[in-house]
């Protein structure tokens, strides 16, 4: 019988490491385990119990601050300065600001990043649908809510925590782009993780009657007393408020 030869450079996270010859002893003091490594430490029991403490089950599907919402008359709003009461633009028009919404992120979600046209850049809670366009073998195309996190939206679901759609989300692929509803029409985009901590703070949005918020440009769910399903096929907004919302983004740039 052979010798198996453990010793072997590899590299983890871009830190060069090595497989085999590593004793238990050594693992202990370096902290590393199978499930825990040196790059993303366990939240400390305090950080524990105070989560355990404050988190709010009924609230999710959020977005960090400096998220930029798109109001009604075209100007974009960080999500942390929207207002009650605020006019901003969905997928079925303008609609009003009902509720806010502020959670943390919590321990079974991550942040993900997503890069649109632009300076776009959105950083949303891994569970909250975006509408996605699929289209299937046999070239049918349909469009539906997805999400990058299915198993925990489903534990929402389950506990009749918003959002109560009639059918879950399509789950979203990680490791390929996806084709995401934006206000554009469409655009490929796919997710960077982030590990982030437990308390992050989140915000989130409910609106009146429409479903769809614009994000830094992507469609996202919000929670509404209307129809949880945009009215048609997403085709993007009317050329002319597209147009109008291009052309400040190039003033807003070049100022």
């Amino acid at each position: 019988m052979g010798i198996v030869q453990k010793a072997g450079q590899l590299f983890v996270e871009g830190h060069e490491a090595f497989v085999g010859g590593r004793s238990a002893q050594r693992d202990a003091q370096e902290g590393w385990s199978v499930t825990v490594r040196p790059y993303r430490p366990k939240p400390s029991d305090e950080a524990l119990k105070a989560l355990c403490q404050t988190t709010d089950c009924t609230q999710h599907t959020c977005f960090l601050a400096g998220n930029r919402v798109l109001m009604a008359d075209g100007s974009r709003k960080n999500i942390e300065d929207v207002l009650v009461g605020d006019l901003l633009m969905t997928m079925s028009g303008p609609d009003r600001v009902r509720a806010l919404e502020r959670p943390v992120l919590g321990m079974t979600r991550k942040v993900i990043e997503l890069h649109g046209l632009g300076d776009e850049c959105l950083f949303m809670s891994d569970e909250h649908p975006l509408w996605v366009s699929r289209r299937a073998a046999d070239g049918t195309v349909s469009q539906s809510w997805g999400t990058y996190n299915l198993n925990h939206l489903l534990f929402e679901m389950r506990n009749s925590i918003e959002p109560r759609l009639a059918t879950p989300p399509v789950p979203l692929n990680i490791d390929l782009p996806e084709q995401l509803a934006h206000v554009s029409g469409w655009v490929h985009a796919r997710p960077i993780y982030h590990h982030m901590d437990p308390s992050t703070q989140l915000y989130n949005i409910a609106t009146e009657h429409s479903c769809g918020i614009f994000v830094e440009g992507f469609a996202a769910f919000s929670h509404c007393l209307g129809a949880l399903l945009p009215a048609k096929p997403w085709q993007g907004l009317s050329k002319d408020l597209a147009a109008s919302l291009f052309v400040q983004q190039v003033s807003t740039a070049c100022a």
